[in-house]
């Protein structure tokens, strides 16, 4: 039974940690797609993300964010992708 446990537990933790929220790096490009992705949504079709609770809320203050600190976001793809292509 121990056995069983610890073999579990050790492929739940490699599953874990190729994960890219544990990398700081991809977690920042997680963020910054996501932001960038509720952006282009909400000028495409705004309809979609006038409701401000829920699930569509997150997307609603994620397009926020991208609307207002646009310059800013763009900067932080630009570190990214040049983050990516030196590593």
């Amino acid at each position: 039974v121990r056995r069983r446990r610890r073999a579990r537990v050790r492929l739940l933790w490699s599953l874990a940690t190729m994960t890219a929220l544990f990398d700081e790096q991809s977690l920042a490009i997680v963020a910054v797609l996501f932001i960038c992705t509720c952006t282009y949504i909400k000028l495409r079709a705004p309809t979609l993300l006038n409701t401000r609770e829920g699930f569509r809320g997150i997307l609603w203050k994620a397009a926020r964010i991208g609307e207002r600190l646009s310059p800013w976001v763009a900067l932080v793809c630009f570190a990214c992708g040049i983050g990516v292509l030196l590593r």
